[in-house]
């Protein structure tokens, strides 16, 4: 692969946010196709049982650091988050995503494309999404890992009350941005309940 552009910094992308917005994760096997453009862009990836974890705002974030060795680049990618307040039920989803075979995770950024608010009609701005334990080199086998979850009370009555959770794996390829359709649960599922991509 060489070379086939450069890259321009506008306005817009000076004034960005960090941090993510969302978090869907999804076990390896319930996924049943993807597509990657030309572009390099997810533009399907099938599978009826995305999940939606929140956690606590200004907590969630993704780091992909490369390094190289022998002529070849492996990229380890780590996702973290912080769910507030030790329960039961945050006790079985930790177990859940410990006994797991492998993770994809869908990410939503702050970060957005700017859009054009002065086009008529106005062009709102897009966040992005990338999709982290898949890649077109090891594709599926990419997957991330539980890698821990430190579940705290604190001592104090101001202490922190939960979990921070880990996830990593190692790709061959940055994170692709996905722009699959993704589809909340239908009228009567519950927030909890998964959600569909195509």
């Amino acid at each position: 692969m060489a070379l086939s552009r450069g890259h321009q910094v506008i306005c817009c992308d000076r004034n960005r946010r960090g941090g993510l917005k969302n978090i869907w994760l999804v076990e390896s096997d319930k996924v049943t196709a993807e597509t990657v453009s030309a572009a390099g862009v997810v533009t399907t990836f099938t599978t009826a049982e995305a999940y939606q974890f929140d956690f606590d705002r200004g907590t969630g974030g993704f780091s992909a650091n490369a390094s190289r060795e022998n002529g070849s680049t492996i990229i380890t990618v780590e996702l973290e988050f912080y769910i507030p307040k030790v329960t039961s039920e945050v006790a079985t989803n930790l177990d859940e995503l410990a006994r797991s075979c492998g993770l994809f995770a869908i990410v939503e950024t702050y970060a957005d494309d700017c859009g054009d608010p002065g086009a008529n009609p106005a062009v709102p701005a897009e966040t992005y999404k990338f999709v982290l334990g898949y890649d077109e080199i090891f594709e599926k086998t990419a997957y991330l890992e539980f890698a821990s979850g430190e579940m705290t009370t604190g001592v104090g009555l101001q202490d922190a009350n939960g979990t921070l959770v880990k996830l990593t794996g190692e790709q061959g390829e940055y994170p692709l941005e996905i722009t699959a359709n993704m589809t909340a649960p239908g009228a009567g599922g519950g927030y909890t309940d998964a959600w569909s991509i195509a």
